[in-house]
């Protein structure tokens, strides 16, 4: 977890770190997200508990607030439909829209300073 990032006065910061920050991630949603962007395969939220070794409760709510932010997908599994009861989901990183959706948040950014610079700055 340590692809960098160079801001424009040099420093460097973490690739997640800086993901964390834009969408208001928890560590335990990094990590899942972490595992996802890794990840060849979808993977469900037991794989993902097992894999990161804790709860399925604590990787629920990671992948609930991951999906709604919009920075993973989700499908139904397809041996759900074989399974009673509650369906079974696998969930992955389209790799492609996360970077548009993080490309069109930046520039979001930018414009949102450059408007709250120019109300701050007199003329």
């Amino acid at each position: 977890m340590s692809e960098k990032i160079s801001l424009p006065d040099g420093r460097e910061v973490d690739l997640h770190e800086f993901i964390a920050f834009m969408y208001g991630l928890s560590t335990s949603d990094v990590e899942v997200l972490h595992l996802l962007m890794e990840s060849k395969e979808k993977l469900d939220a037991d794989e993902i508990a097992e894999k990161l070794k804790v709860t399925k409760a604590s990787v629920s709510k990671s992948l609930n607030n991951l999906l709604d932010k919009g920075l993973i997908e989700r499908d139904k599994a397809e041996e759900a439909e074989k399974k009673k009861g509650r369906p079974s989901y696998v969930y992955w990183v389209d790799k492609d829209k996360l970077i548009y959706k993080l490309e069109k948040d930046l520039e979001k950014l930018a414009s949102s300073m450059k408007e709250g610079l120019e109300k701050h700055i007199p003329q």
